[in-house]
């Protein structure tokens, strides 16, 4: 029972402290997305007959001057906009509510009517939704990018790959890569996004600053193929010159100098207090090809006066080691427009992408992660962004509604991506798909939702209560 009420007091709190939060994101997400299929409905002259946010029982509305009626409803986990004349163009029925029963749309109201909108419009009209999520993702970021910075590591190397490339050449921990063939770096981002995507790698001058002194060193990245710990299959340019800001005892660290501390956290804590400020060698997991988890080393420091939280275990950072300052600013770089736009949509490509390799090995078995979360999982992600500040809420916001706009492209039925296949058929075939079969694949597509959305929320349920390890 103390478990129970223990769990229960947790999630209550977290509730009480990010429920607000988790509303207001799907609030402005949800509405941007319905107002991309008004809108689209008010340019192609449909009538709108409800813009409501949420579902269940009306708590506010009021009807504007077009007629509209606009609704804030119980259950705010949607949202949805109300298309006059939904229905079949060969017949035209619908619900009449103010006398409780069926009549046929007139003539008049035939010409704001949705069924009789060219194909074209009707697409335009469904596909507006999650377009507007995704153009509002890009447009977000590129104004973060370019006015407050996109956050970046600074060109100072804290971790070193053991027989890496930038190794073997003789970079070391604290050197200061200034410049790259000549070129000014920024930030250490500006050396991935040359030698990661070349293979085969080539040849690079480094300038660097080291002990007030420049030197210059030349050497190529390697082409790396493996597995990671997701089990997704990777292939890419390594330098081996890494920046981070922590690791965690549990899952982060597997060997330090050699000795083996998986599973055994005090034993870490101890050895990494002992070798404070010292270059020691730690080992960190990822899955090779064979499934087998290998303790790759990294050369690294970890100073005292960062981490002297290792002796408070009251301490939110207790089993979290840090390799950087926690409480300097956070490390922006502002871009220009055009670069802002290109890194945008690069980012949300590579996202799209990943999750689809996640999503592949998943199914595949190959990890253990969760393929879809429920709204506990969205509750901590929200919570964590809120905490953590402006930066990192706006990203956040950004990435759900880009979630929200390609999830709702997916061609099953309920979603905007399958009345989008339905309106393809009525392209090729030159006839609406029948009304009977739009109803059994509408049936399907809820009870799949439906199956997902417990699926994810008792999975979410589960891990709160055993708060089963990934490791």
């Amino acid at each position: 029972m103390e478990v129970i009420t223990a769990i229960l007091g947790g999630t209550l709190e977290n509730l009480f402290a990010f429920g607000i939060m988790v509303v207001v994101t799907l609030a402005i997400v949800i509405m941007i997305h319905e107002w991309g299929h008004y809108i689209a409905a008010r340019l192609c002259g449909v009538f709108v007959e409800e813009y409501s946010f949420g579902f269940g029982k009306e708590l506010i509305s009021f009807i504007g001057k077009n007629k509209t009626k606009y609704s804030i409803r119980l259950f705010p986990i949607g949202g949805y906009v109300k298309l006059f004349g939904d229905v079949d163009k060969n017949n035209p029925v619908i619900w009449d509510h103010k006398n409780n029963c069926e009549r046929r749309i007139s003539t008049k109201e035939l010409e704001t009517a949705f069924c009789t909108k060219s194909v074209w419009q009707r697409m335009f009209i469904i596909a507006a939704g999650p377009l507007i999520n995704i153009f509002f993702t890009i447009t977000v970021l590129v104004a973060l990018f370019t006015t407050y910075g996109q956050r970046s590591s600074p060109t100072i190397i804290n971790a070193v790959a053991v027989n890496s490339a930038a190794y073997e050449a003789g970079i070391k921990i604290g050197d200061i890569i200034l410049a790259m063939d000549g070129r000014k770096l920024r930030r250490l981002q500006d050396i991935y996004d040359l030698t990661w995507y070349e293979n085969p790698p080539k040849p690079y001058t480094y300038t660097i600053l080291r002990d007030g002194k420049k030197i210059e060193i030349t050497f190529a990245a390697r082409h790396i193929e493996y597995e990671n710990k997701k089990g997704v299959e990777l292939k890419h340019g390594q330098t081996g010159m890494v920046r981070m800001s922590s690791l965690s005892l549990k899952k982060s660290i597997r060997t330090i100098n050699g000795i083996n501390v998986k599973g055994d956290i005090e034993k870490a804590r101890k050895l990494v207090i002992e070798n404070f400020d010292q270059i020691i060698e730690v080992g960190i997991p990822y899955k090779g090809g064979t499934q087998k988890e290998v303790a790759h080393p990294f050369l690294v420091v970890f100073p005292a006066k960062f981490n002297q939280h290792l002796f408070d275990p009251n301490s939110d950072n207790y089993d979290f080691v840090l390799l950087d300052d926690p409480d300097k600013e956070m490390f922006v770089v502002r871009l220009s427009l055009a670069e802002a736009i290109g890194r945008s949509v690069f980012l949300l490509k590579e996202g799209v992408v990943n999750s689809y390799k996640i999503i592949e090995a998943g199914f595949k078995g190959k990890n253990d992660d969760k393929v879809v979360s429920g709204v506990s999982s969205m509750g901590k992600k929200v919570g964590s962004a809120v905490k953590s500040g402006f930066y990192e809420y706006v990203i956040l916001l950004a990435v759900f509604s880009f979630m929200i706009g390609i999830i709702n492209l997916l061609p099953v039925p309920v979603l905007d991506g399958g009345y989008l296949l339905f309106l393809i058929y009525e392209i090729i075939w030159g006839k609406p798909v029948p009304s009977r079969v739009q109803d059994i694949a509408m049936m399907i597509g809820l009870l799949l939702l439906a199956g997902i959305m417990i699926y994810a929320n008792a999975s979410d349920l589960l891990s709160m209560i055993f708060d089963v390890p990934s490791d």
